[in-house]
C-alpha cells in the first residue's frame, strides 16, 4: 500500500505467527518434541536389531554346521615360488642320539631413564626342539680301523661325540606374553614391528649349552654308536668288535 505522499510502506510479516483461514494461530512445528522418535518407532528399531542379530546367529550356525554353505568362507592362496637347489654338501656324521629340550626365554629391552611403560619391550618365549649327539666318520682310515681276519675282530677308533646344532620346532615353540611400551605400540602401527629371530637364536643357544653340560645325550650317543657298529659288522661275520672313543683313551 502507499500513503498520500506517494511513498510505499512495507509491512513485515516475518515476526507474525502463521494463521489458519478462520484467523486462529497455527501451531508451531519443528520443535524438539517433533524430532524425538515415537514409541512405535523405538519398537520397530528394537525389532529390527533383534531380527538382524537372529539372522547373523543363524548364518554363523549354518556356517559352522555346514561350512560349504557359508558365503564368507576364507581361502588361503599360496603364491610361493618353488624351492631352488643351491648347493650339495657331503656329510659323514652319524646322529647317534637326540635329546628333546624345552627352554623358556625371558628377554627385556630397556631404555635408560625412560619408564618401561613408555619405552621398552619384554617377551616370554617357550622354545621346544631337539639336540643331537653327532659322531663324525670322516676321518676313518687304516689307522682307525684295524681288522684281524684270523680272529674275526675289528677295532674302530672314533672321535668323541659332539653336540650338534639345536633344531627348534616352530610348530611347538610360541610366544607366551609380549609387553610393549606405549611408544613401541604406537611405532608398531607404522610398521615398526619387532622380529622374533633373536628369540629363536637365544633358545637354540641355551638348548645346546644345556645338552652339553648335562652329558646324558653324549653318553647315549656312545652307546648307540657302539651298538650300531657291532650289529653292522657282526652281520658281516666279525664276532669281536671293539669301539673306542678318543676321549676314553686319554
Amino acid at each position: 500500500m502507499s500513503d498520500e505522499s506517494g511513498r510505499s510502506t512495507k509491512q513485515s510479516t516475518d515476526t507474525l505467527p502463521p494463521t489458519t483461514p478462520d484467523g486462529a494461530t497455527a501451531p508451531r512445528r519443528g520443535g524438539w518434541s517433533d524430532r524425538l522418535p515415537s514409541l512405535g518407532g523405538l519398537i520397530r528399531l528394537v525389532a529390527l536389531v533383534v531380527v538382524l542379530a537372529f539372522i547373523a546367529g543363524a548364518v554363523s550356525f549354518v556356517a559352522g554346521w555346514r561350512p560349504h554353505l557359508n558365503p564368507f568362507t576364507e581361502k588361503k592362496i599360496d603364491r610361493s615360488s618353488p624351492a631352488v637347489l643351491r648347493s650339495l654338501e657331503n656329510i659323514s656324521d652319524y646322529h647317534a642320539a637326540s635329546a628333546h629340550m624345552e627352554v623358556v626365554v625371558d628377554v627385556e629391552d630397556d631404555t635408560k631413564w625412560i619408564p618401561s611403560s613408555l619405552k621398552g619391550e619384554r617377551v616370554l618365549f617357550v622354545g621346544v626342539g631337539t639336540v643331537d649327539s653327532v659322531v663324525s666318520f670322516a676321518g676313518l682310515d687304516g689307522k682307525r680301523v684295524v681288522v684281524d681276519e684270523v680272529k674275526h675282530s675289528v677295532t674302530i677308533t672314533l672321535p668323541t661325540p659332539t653336540i650338534g646344532k639345536a633344531n627348534l620346532d616352530p610348530k611347538k615353540s610360541y610366544v607366551v606374553a609380549r609387553q610393549r611400551g606405549a611408544l613401541d605400540r604406537i611405532g608398531g602401527l607404522f610398521g615398526g614391528q619387532s622380529t622374533d629371530q633373536d628369540l629363536y637364536v637365544r633358545a637354540t643357544t641355551q638348548m645346546q649349552a644345556a645338552a652339553a653340560s648335562d652329558g646324558q645325550v653324549i653318553a647315549l650317543g656312545k652307546q648307540n654308536t657302539t651298538a650300531m657298529l657291532r650289529g653292522l659288522l657282526g652281520a658281516l661275520g666279525y664276532t669281536n668288535v671293539n669301539v673306542i672313543f678318543e676321549e676314553d683313551k686319554k
